[in-house]
């Protein structure tokens, strides 16, 4: 596992968690292109059961050059509104476990392998070479900076999903992501000397977000909120009027439908991801269902929902505080909502592309709340690398290092290995 702000001066292995104990998975199919073999793998009474062997751990080595396993079912998506399960083709080595009695598949693999199948697992191969390029140094920046370490307790660097950054091994390896990879390799992205903790989202809709507004942690300078374009636009977010003037228009930015047009994104941003309209969006709910939505997600015994308030904004207009109000067993209730990941989860049935969205109320002839609409911008948390603003910087000619001190201000780009 690697060490939390040590800088490598040298390719390491990193190891990329697969198959999670959380996704309370029993068996799983893994086929060596190398041995030609087939593995089934299952549980058997807090071991691993391979061809009628019990073992605590399995270790699968590729030994020959291109050589892979093919591994299914592997879950992607987890919690999202496209989550499914598919079939990976991953280089490197395999050690497969058990923990909470469930299977534990970990990927054991060099770091710029690893980064060749990142930039198109996250993106479409047909996204623009310097884009390509920015997007893997922000990864390769991220995972050697190490300083959320989502996943500490269970030994591992990272996960294959969104929850870290998306990896689906060769199956979307092309010449442009290779060449990503082998054009920057060994290059990051720091900050007074240390290895940046570069951040990214599909789509900030027009502005990002400052780090500690979307997590608690310190502000760093280099995840500050801009305006996602050559301009400076600020709106004030307190001001309602001004607020559904922003989320009504189409701003001149990087990630509007202006620079990446909506028939176009389908190609760029992957197999996963294609649908919706991610720069502006809206989603409309009778209060019933709401009700039923909120009470699903929280836990809560609402009778009805009567009203549903911002309390507080971030800089890109994304919501980190809301509170609703209603009614729970013939008395007022009131409950606050306190993280932009919440709020999302919280207000969709799978997740709410993002929190940035002003609510339109509908009330009856008695006054009472009869419809919402929420209507937004943006898909993801915000902050850092906007992806499809990215693809519109690259589409504009712009290089990865221009690409990169537009959403990284302050950061330096520097090898650190050949």
């Amino acid at each position: 596992m690697l060490i939390k702000n040590e800088i490598p001066t040298e390719e390491p292995i990193i190891s990329i968690g697969i198959v999670l104990p959380i996704d309370n998975q029993k068996t799983v199919e893994i086929f060596s292109t190398e041995t030609n073999e087939n593995y089934s793998i299952s549980i058997d009474n807090n071991q691993i059961s391979l061809n009628n062997k019990l073992n605590d751990i399995i270790q699968l080595e590729n030994t020959v050059e291109d050589s892979y396993f093919i591994i299914n079912p592997v879950t992607i998506g987890r919690g999202f509104h496209w989550g499914k399960k598919i079939k990976l083709k991953l280089p490197g080595n395999l050690e497969i476990k058990v923990s909470d009695n469930s299977l534990f598949v970990i990927n054991h693999i060099r770091l710029e392998t690893y980064l060749m199948c990142v930039a198109t697992s996250e993106m479409s191969s047909d996204c623009p070479p310097s884009f390509l390029a920015s997007q893997t140094i922000a990864a390769r920046s991220w995972i050697i900076a190490a300083s959320e370490q989502k996943h500490f307790e269970l030994g591992i660097d990272a996960c294959n999903d969104d929850c870290c950054q998306r990896y689906q091994g060769i199956g979307n390896l092309t010449y442009g992501s290779k060449l990503a990879a082998q054009s920057t390799r060994g290059k990051f992205l720091l900050y007074n000397d240390e290895i940046c903790d570069t951040r990214y989202s599909k789509s900030c809709g027009g502005l990002s977000e400052d780090n500690n507004n979307v997590w608690d942690e310190q502000p760093r300078k280099y995840l500050r909120s801009i305006f996602d374009g050559e301009e400076s636009l600020n709106p004030n977010f307190s001001d309602l009027d001004e607020t559904k003037k922003w989320f009504n228009s189409q701003p001149n930015c990087y990630c509007n439908e202006k620079h990446v047009n909506s028939k176009d994104l389908k190609k760029y941003i992957g197999e996963v991801d294609k649908k919706g309209n991610y720069f502006r969006w809206e989603f409309n709910y009778s209060i019933k269902e709401l009700t039923e939505l909120v009470n699903e997600k929280m836990g809560y015994s609402f009778d009805l929902i009567s009203s549903i308030k911002p309390i507080r904004r971030g800089k890109s207009g994304r919501i980190l505080e809301l509170k609703l109000k209603g009614v729970k067993n013939e008395n007022n209730h009131s409950v606050i909502i306190k993280s932009e990941y919440e709020i999302r989860r919280v207000l969709h049935p799978s997740f709410l592309y993002s929190s940035a969205f002003y609510i339109a109320e509908n009330f009856d002839s008695k006054n009472c709340l009869t419809k919402i609409k929420l209507k937004g911008g943006g898909w993801g948390h915000g902050v850092g690398l906007c992806q499809i603003g990215g693809i519109g910087m690259a589409l504009k000619n712009k290089s990865a290092s221009e690409i990169l001190s537009h959403y990284f201000p302050s950061s330096i780009l520097k090898k650190l290995y050949d």
